[in-house]
């Protein structure tokens, strides 16, 4: 086995939330096509952005232009608002997100960017589903459950927590503008294993995985691998009053470039669906999604 590939696995074993062998895969996305606003489960979803023209995709990539403004994009994974993916006990749902950044922010302690796996069937809007470019991002909050990262995005972290895992505990319109909406379950410390920032045009997987653990439990981790060093950082949390385990939709925030980046670029998109009830199989080499 090679190096990076060593590095990878120790991460997907020893990092993320473990996933017990074989799992069904709800979307497999790499922008092949050139296209954002198709949806063909699950080989694509369809992309929408508040500020339509700053969300393109080519070929094989997908790219978010971050300007002075905050802006959101969001995507659904099933296939439709009354069929959202449902954790049992033991169950795990993992997104790994394949992305690059330019133009990286200068230090600076805001935890502007901002994702978040969500459960947009429980909304309090109608549609339930954002069917266009040019949405108010102000009405997408109310009544939708969901677990978040807010991250720093710096050269150098600005905070000496850049990764803060949350629940969406006050369900308000404003989905991810407003930090007191969110608990925080866990943070990870700067710098931890040589990962000190994020860098321009570095290939990066950011891992985010749910496993409910028990009737009323939810273990959150999010993870990155630097996919050129082999460095990694890694927050996790637990909810012990958790009530929500559906889940149907991803919402991505930023709040301007000089808090995060000029440009974030996704080379892939993939979620799968563990069952507990898979037998246990070692896990394969993570790669990008």
């Amino acid at each position: 086995m090679k190096p990076m590939q060593r590095r990878i696995l120790i991460l997907a074993v020893g990092v993320a939330l473990a996933l017990p062998g074989s799992a069904a895969v709800l979307l497999d996305d790499t922008w092949s096509d050139g296209k954002r606003t198709e949806q063909s489960l699950p080989a694509r979803s369809a992309w929408f952005c508040s500020k339509g023209s700053a969300l393109t995709a080519a070929a094989n990539s997908m790219t978010l232009a971050i300007s002075t403004g905050s802006i959101m994009a969001v995507t659904y994974f099933t296939t439709n608002d009354a069929s959202p993916a449902q954790l049992k006990v033991g169950d795990t749902l993992t997104a790994r997100f394949a992305l690059t950044f330019t133009k990286v922010a200068a230090a600076n302690k805001s935890a502007a960017f901002r994702i978040a796996l969500c459960n947009f069937s429980t909304a309090q809007f109608s549609p339930k589903r954002v069917p266009e470019d040019k949405f108010s991002t102000g009405a997408l909050g109310g009544g939708v459950d969901g677990y978040a990262l807010f991250q720093n995005v710096c050269g150098t972290f600005g905070k000496s927590a850049p990764m803060d895992v949350r629940k969406h505990t006050t369900l308000g319109y404003k989905l991810l503008a407003t930090s007191d909406d969110w608990t925080s379950l866990g943070t990870s410390p700067a710098s931890a294993e040589g990962f000190a920032g994020l860098a321009d045009g570095t290939p990066y997987v950011l891992q985010f995985a749910l496993q409910r653990t028990g009737s009323n439990s939810m273990a959150v981790a999010v993870n990155w691998s630097n996919t050129v060093s082999g460095a990694t950082l890694a927050a996790s949390g637990t909810d012990n009053v958790a009530t929500n385990f559906s889940f149907d939709g991803i919402a991505i925030r930023a709040s301007g470039a000089g808090e995060t980046a000029a440009k974030v670029t996704f080379t892939g998109l993939k979620i799968e669906l563990t069952p507990a009830a898979t037998p246990s199989t070692p896990p394969p080499v993570a790669k990008h999604p």
